[in-house]
């Protein structure tokens, strides 16, 4: 991926160390938080040149698309105010690739590339004063890199009272709740169900999964509470709906083998659609808001 290097503006996506120290001040922040994100948008607009970085921590996210989304509208509106020749940007990622998929992993490729987005690859950063660290996850290389803005996501895991609970998969620092991946029924505990972001699933933590796993787990639910064996299996599919520009989105939908799994037979989803911008603009808060929240889809 030819990547041309402009000016000094980072956006790094990485570690937890100087998070809570940083976020919300000196041009860091998180829309992970909702009290940060007004700030995010202040400091993108407040932008007009320099280096600017995003990055992702370390470990399961939820939606783990989002921290590549905020880094691709914030190019689409410098490019918008034609000013994004005079922004370096970087994005960091702890993973070896853009995405688990190989279909849709090209697709981001070109957008970093369209953009001129420098790629740090299984790396992590920690925020300092007005200096980012990349740092090598599997090397002790460094790069030091002074920002004018940062976004950065918050390390995650389950809500302690489940984390340090009984229901807790002991082998998983997060605390997930350790669930057969299949039938979504507790290991060690045959009446436990759990699913969602909770859950210690291998599919990644989406709404789109969570929608494909509350059937599962009602019919297996009724099923142990009738004294018979859960039979229904969650076959592991989950979406991520990767904003690329204002009005444009790539749906990457796939199952556990990280296979696409499309469920739009119209259009091709291993590639990025405006009419995908309107589905992520309408549809999708139509779906959550009017029908997933009720039961209804």
């Amino acid at each position: 991926m030819a990547v041309t290097r402009r000016y000094n503006v980072v956006i790094i996506g990485g570690g937890s160390a100087g998070f809570e120290q940083a976020a919300g001040r000196d041009a860091v922040s998180s829309n992970y938080a909702y009290h940060l994100a007004p700030a995010t948008w202040d400091f993108l607009r407040s932008t007009t040149k320099g280096t600017a970085v995003f990055g992702q921590p370390n470990g399961a996210i939820k939606c783990a698309g989002a921290p590549q989304k905020i880094a691709y509208l914030a190019c689409d509106y410098w490019r918008r105010q034609g000013i994004l020749d005079d922004i370096d940007v970087h994005l960091v990622l702890p993973t070896s690739g853009m995405f688990g998929v190989p279909e849709f992993s090209r697709i981001l490729e070109q957008v970093a590339d369209r953009y001129g987005i420098t790629m740090h690859f299984d790396s992590e950063v920690d925020a300092g004063a007005r200096e980012a660290v990349v740092r090598g996850l599997k090397s002790d290389a460094t790069v030091r890199l002074p920002y004018d803005v940062m976004h950065l996501v918050p390390p995650q895991s389950a809500p302690d009272w489940i984390r340090t609970g009984p229901p807790a998969d002991p082998a998983s620092s997060a605390g997930y709740v350790e669930v057969d991946k299949h039938t979504l029924a507790h290991v060690r505990y045959p009446n436990v169900f759990s699913l969602g972001d909770v859950a210690d699933t291998p599919n990644s933590k989406t709404g789109a999964a969570v929608r494909h796993q509350a059937p599962v787990v009602v019919e297996n639910l009724r099923a142990v509470l009738a004294g018979r064996a859960p039979t229904a299996r969650y076959d592991g599919y989950a979406s991520c709906s990767v904003t690329t520009a204002r009005d444009r989105m790539l749906l990457a939908e796939f199952d556990c083998t990280m296979r696409p799994a499309p469920s739009i037979p119209i259009l091709d989803t291993t590639r990025e659609h405006r009419d995908f911008g309107l589905l992520k603009k309408v549809g999708l808060p139509t779906l959550y808001w009017n029908f997933m929240l009720r039961g209804l889809a």
